[in-house]
């Protein structure tokens, strides 16, 4: 790790999207549990931690929230999760109606977080049955600017550099912006050193004024 690298030691994330697409089944096969096609929908939210390493070689934990795609549990699930970092969103290939929900669950993230990162997720992505493109998916993240992987909870697909690219992400916007926090205090530091150095320098001044005048009184 550079020198001028800011310390990090945990990454925040969550999972949204409509009930069923395999949020759940993403964070089993992120964590190297076996996949069970039977998972019951998660109820509210869950939470799960696992380490990596980043590009730059640095051991981090991510911290992953997963939460219900029902419309009633989201209250909830979004005050639960409002520390994330990033947000990964996931839509069913095989389901047109949740890659329709995405937009809405963009706003529904615009609405509530001001500063967080974002990634798509196509998942189900080794399913014959798809009523989703890759061509259409891409493009509309490209519109969006937000990065897209097609992925497959049960065929380990895309799993690890989704959660990777997010993670190197958000590692590298925060250390960007600690660094300009960091070089902001120093000149605010500086600049009331110099203004302080400034205010002396007037003050023997004038002493140095008014001992020559009483000099000169005195003469």
């Amino acid at each position: 790790m550079s020198g001028n690298e800011i310390k990090m030691k945990i990454i925040r994330l969550a999972l949204l999207g409509d009930s069923a697409v395999g949020k759940t089944s993403i964070i089993s096969t992120f964590l190297n549990f076996e996949f069970n096609e039977d998972f019951i929908s998660t109820i509210g939210w869950d939470k799960r931690k696992k380490n990596i390493k980043l590009e730059n070689g640095k051991d981090i934990d991510l911290s992953i929230w997963d939460t219900a795609g029902q419309e009633r549990f989201q209250s909830v699930a979004l005050k639960v999760i409002r520390k994330a970092q990033g947000i990964v969103v996931v839509f069913d290939l095989t389901k047109r109606e949740t890659f329709n929900s995405v937009v809405n669950w963009l706003n529904i993230i615009n609405e509530n977080f001001n500063e967080v990162t974002i990634v798509l997720f196509g998942n189900k992505c080794d399913c014959e049955k798809r009523e989703v493109t890759t061509e259409e998916a891409t493009e509309f993240a490209q519109r969006k600017n937000i990065p897209y992987f097609e992925t497959s909870a049960k065929k380990n697909i895309n799993i690890e550099a989704g959660f990777s690219k997010i993670a190197n992400d958000i590692y590298k916007r925060h250390n960007k912006i600690e660094k300009a926090i960091t070089l902001d205090n120093k000149g605010k530091v500086k600049e009331e050193s110099s203004c302080c150095g400034g205010g002396k320098n007037k003050k023997k001044e004038k002493k140095e004024n008014k001992k020559v005048e009483s000099e000169q009184n005195e003469n």
